[in-house]
């Protein structure tokens, strides 16, 4: 009978065990500012490992229009003591009021990270997208080489994605802008020069996300309620228009938008959440939602729809990544504006009935997701509001500990 007693015991402190790995509440340190108080007025950024040392680095750009004339272009290196060291990029250019957009990736695929970025004067034209290359482990922290690589007619750029659009094993910039409403993608040829193409026009707003939405091999984009099928040819053929949700932007044309597999059944959603609440560039309260992905989305006229909260606005962050390892995608949501915070909805099946509050008081605007700190479980970087006087805090989590 002890015998039996003491295997049971055993038993029951084992599933204990499983319940509380599994079922743990994920907690985040103490917010830190990467930049010590050296900049303020953050409005765009990114995470890489930019001097190949296995470490994520905090990519920062302050600037112009609304963070009171002060401008930053920077990253932020992290070293093994966990401090972080600001180095300038120093780029001999003269740049416009307002970087909006802000994106890392492999661009001439060398094994190290180069950032993307545009510039324009918000409220005027042209839009300036750069490069800036990078120079490699040993002389990262030399002047790094930067190319012109696009001069579009329209101002404010908020929007912009990384992907090899035409399958040439390089990547693109995919971009969205006002004065005209476009969405463009900005192709990167074999012989090292760029050709921009229009995509559409017409459409007022900002949002945009790539997933191969019919998987067919070709990275489609995904605008507001709406998804564009990819041609073979991106280059030279047209994109085709479909819908997701037609009205949602009628609601609130400004989006923050993701792409991925949320129900686990193979196929890629969409997650969409209302960005903005001026009348302007965004419009009324609406739903953070996800849209479920049929086995024939070229068919379908709408998506079967998923509330996560409704009656929700300034949401300028919308992230989808597993940050409780368990698995699926969860849902990683802030408001930039008023009532400022970040929260995370956990993924239960397809279902978001729990959530968990990372901040009070301090939003993101764009952010990223990453294992900053190297310990297996995914971090939040961002800026607490819009430019102003917004700073890179790093939210800690301590899943794993």
């Amino acid at each position: 009978m002890k015998y039996f007693t003491s295997i049971l015991t055993s038993a029951i402190l084992y599933l204990l065990i499983i319940v509380n790995v599994h079922g743990q509440s994920i907690t985040f340190d103490k917010p830190i500012d990467v930049s010590q108080g050296v900049v303020s007025g953050v409005s765009a950024l990114d995470v890489a490992d930019l001097n190949g040392d296995a470490l994520m680095d905090v990519i920062v750009l302050e600037g112009g229009v609304h963070a009171e004339g002060r401008f930053t272009l920077a990253w932020f290196e992290q070293t093994k003591k966990g401090k972080w060291i600001k180095h300038d990029f120093n780029i001999p250019v003269k740049f416009d009021d307002f970087i909006g957009s802000a994106r890392c990736d492999d661009m001439d695929n060398d094994g190290d990270m180069d950032l993307v970025f545009s510039n324009d004067g918000h409220g005027s034209g042209p839009i300036n997208v750069y490069l800036l290359i990078n120079p490699g482990k040993k002389k990262v922290y030399n002047q790094w080489e930067h190319a012109l690589i696009s001069t579009i007619n329209g101002f404010h750029a908020n929007d912009m994605r990384l992907a090899d659009m035409d399958q040439n094993g390089k990547k693109d910039v995919i971009i969205r802008h006002k004065n005209p409403e476009s969405l463009k993608i900005i192709f990167q040829n074999r012989n090292e020069d760029w050709q921009t193409k229009t995509i559409y026009e017409g459409q007022a707003g900002e949002g945009l996300a790539v997933g191969d939405i019919n998987r067919d091999g070709m990275p489609d984009i995904t605008m507001t309620g709406h998804w564009f099928k990819a041609p073979k040819d991106p280059k030279n053929d047209q994109f085709i228009r479909f819908d997701i949700e037609v009205g949602f932007k009628d609601v609130n044309k400004a989006t923050k938008e993701e792409v991925g597999d949320i129900n686990n059944d193979g196929r890629p959603d969409v997650l969409l959440s209302p960005a903005e609440h001026f009348k302007k560039y965004g419009g009324e309260n609406y739903d953070l939602a996800w849209y479920e992905c049929p086995p024939n989305p070229e068919e379908v006229t709408a998506w079967k729809k998923h509330v996560v909260k409704s009656d929700y606005n300034k949401a300028h962050c919308a992230k989808l990544a597993d940050m409780d390892n368990d698995g699926d995608l969860d849902i990683i949501s802030a408001v930039a504006w008023d009532d400022r915070e970040i929260r995370i909805y956990i993924n239960e099946g397809g279902e978001f009935q729990r959530s968990i509050l990372v901040a009070k008081g301090k939003g993101i605007y764009s952010g990223a997701i990453a294992d900053i700190d190297g310990d297996g479980d995914l971090d939040i970087v961002g800026e607490d509001k819009y430019a102003t006087d917004a700073k890179p805090w790093l939210f800690r989590n301590l899943l794993i500990k």
